[in-house]
């Protein structure tokens, strides 16, 4: 009766979602420039359009002129993708229906904008328990990552750089100013307005990344405040290059393109020969976009990790997803915020198959501006934890690229229960990932629900995370019953699989016929399936 309860469910739930997703790209408010979207907005004066690659320019500004629309800007990482601006008399819907029904184009989507994910600010401790945690302020000794062993290994290295894409950045906080990136070919010569010496701002495309929200210059602090300089707090990295794009405002709002707009940069800079590893990623939204993920694909092809905070909605990321957190790329990690107790935070979202790892994001001490220190809540703050890791374990081990870098984190973390719904149920350990050695780390990635639907003949992606600290662990196998069908799971960047020895291991499954079936992944997980032969009318 169970199995027919979860499966009666889960069909109401697939039967309504395209209703769901066909409204959240069509909705739009009746008076006004500003639309919204199953309570998300989105810019009511532009839209993300991607050419098929063999459009030609002439037939593109042909489809631009009969649309009535006009190209603002061209993406260097996404080929083919631009961000398109609308007439004041032209709705968002009327114009995606106009690009959706021309065989140009790969895709149009709304430009949603997407928010901070942060909790509201605590009071003001004047203890670091996210970095060595003594039980103070009520706190468990030794729930920390902890950094004070693994400052033994490395505190950091100037060479390596780690883009923090947020509200940009206070460059005049005496405790970050060691630590600030520098492109040299603008620190050293003229200010062009559109490139900064710091990073960039690609809400209005100038090169002033001063923070005035004061996120972003939160989490650059967790990420690399400077260390040992007798002054306010230290970062998970003492020596580092604190890379800004702001692309959320003062209100903490922003738009998707101008996030992607900020990976561009990166990219560019990484190509310059700047030593990225990663991107910080503290904000999000319910809404998917296919841009965004060509984006963020595009860093993975370059070498550089995207680390992601899992939400504050205290919901479960494997029914509800959020973005870009819950984007299906293996150069993507999902941060869980744990407590001085390594308890889960009460805001905190989890997944059991979306979420990767947890990290201190409650009362969190950092930078503001100002030459000041706040502490604040959120998976945002648990997020640059990761980030940090993935710096600190770079400049301790220089030849690792993105996939020894996440294997990693995830392997060296310290196991714990209240992070069960998590893929690896651990919290962050600096020291662990650093000196990580013999330590194993499974779990199902795909698919992410224990009870699904297929219809026959349609393949079923089936992805196991399986690492031994930073190097793949070997194929995995998947049983199906009751034909006793044996699947392998291979991680050789070929078929579904996307990226060769990242220790993700994947293949897929078509179902031979109508009926239920078990399939058993390593350790005893098991996804029912049931597969419906549906009727065409």
């Amino acid at each position: 009766m169970d199995r027919i309860f979860r499966l009666f469910w889960l069909l109401i739930v697939l039967s309504a979602l395209p209703l769901a997703q066909l409204a959240s790209s069509q909705q739009v408010s009746g008076s006004g420039r500003t639309s919204t979207v199953s309570n998300e907005k989105y810019a009511a004066d532009r839209i993300l359009v991607k050419f098929r690659h063999s459009t030609s320019a002439e037939a593109r500004s042909a489809v631009h002129a009969i649309a009535g629309t006009h190209t603002l800007r061209q993406y260097t990482a996404i080929r083919d993708l631009e961000l398109v601006g609308l007439s004041a008399a032209q709705t968002v819907r009327d114009v995606l229906s106009a690009y959706r029904q021309r065989p140009e184009i790969e895709y149009a989507e709304p430009d949603y904008i997407v928010h901070l994910l942060k909790s509201p600010n605590d009071p003001l401790f004047p203890q670091m328990w996210n970095l060595l945690n003594t039980g103070q302020n009520g706190g468990t000794a030794g729930d920390d990552v902890g950094a004070t062993l693994a400052w033994n290994l490395s505190t950091g290295d100037h060479n390596v750089v780690v883009a923090s894409i947020d509200t940009g950045i206070d460059y005049t906080h005496p405790d970050l100013i060691p630590n600030l990136f520098h492109n040299t070919a603008v620190c050293n010569g003229i200010d062009d307005g559109t490139n900064g010496c710091y990073g960039i701002s690609t809400i209005y495309y100038t090169s002033d990344v001063f923070d005035d929200n004061g996120h972003g210059t939160h989490v650059s602090g967790i990420l690399g405040a400077a260390g040992n300089n007798n002054l306010g707090v230290v970062g998970i990295n003492w020596n580092v290059q604190l890379m800004s794009c702001k692309f959320l405002d003062s209100t903490g709002s922003g738009q998707t393109s101008d996030a992607i707009s900020c990976l561009d940069y990166v990219l560019q800079m990484k190509n310059s020969g700047y030593n990225i590893v990663a991107t910080n990623n503290s904000w999000g939204g319910s809404q998917y976009s296919q841009a965004l993920t060509d984006a963020i694909q595009a860093q993975q092809q370059a070498g550089i990790l995207f680390v992601a905070a899992s939400g504050n909605a205290f919901s479960d990321n494997d029914v509800a997803p959020t973005y870009p957190a819950n984007t299906l790329l293996p150069n993507v990690i999902s941060v869980a915020a744990t407590t001085r107790t390594d308890a889960l935070a009460v805001f905190s979202n989890l997944g059991q198959h979306s979420v990767h790892l947890g990290a201190p994001g409650e009362e969190i001490l950092s930078t503001w501006p100002g030459n000041n220190y706040q502490v604040l809540s959120g998976t945002s703050m648990a997020t640059p934890h990761v980030t940090g890791a993935a710096a600190l374990l770079s400049a301790q081990q220089p030849t690792l690229d993105w996939r020894g870098t996440k294997n990693l984190i995830l392997a060296g973390g310290d196991s714990r229960s209240s992070l069960a719904q998590t893929i690896t149920g651990k919290r962050l350990n600096l020291n662990g990932s650093m000196t990580c050695s013999g330590k194993t780390e499974t779990g199902r990635l795909q698919p992410v629900n224990d009870v699904i639907a297929a219809t026959p003949s349609a393949a079923v992606t089936l992805e196991e995370l399986n690492v031994n600290c930073a190097q793949p662990a070997g194929n995995v196998q998947v049983t199906v019953s009751p034909s006793g069908q044996t699947i392998t799971l291979v991680d050789d960047g070929t078929g579904a699989d996307q990226a060769a020895g990242d220790g993700v291991y994947t293949s897929q499954w078509t179902p031979p016929s109508a009926g239920s079936y078990t399939l058993t992944f390593p350790g005893g997980d098991v996804v029912d399936a049931e597969v419906l032969m549906f009727e065409r009318g």
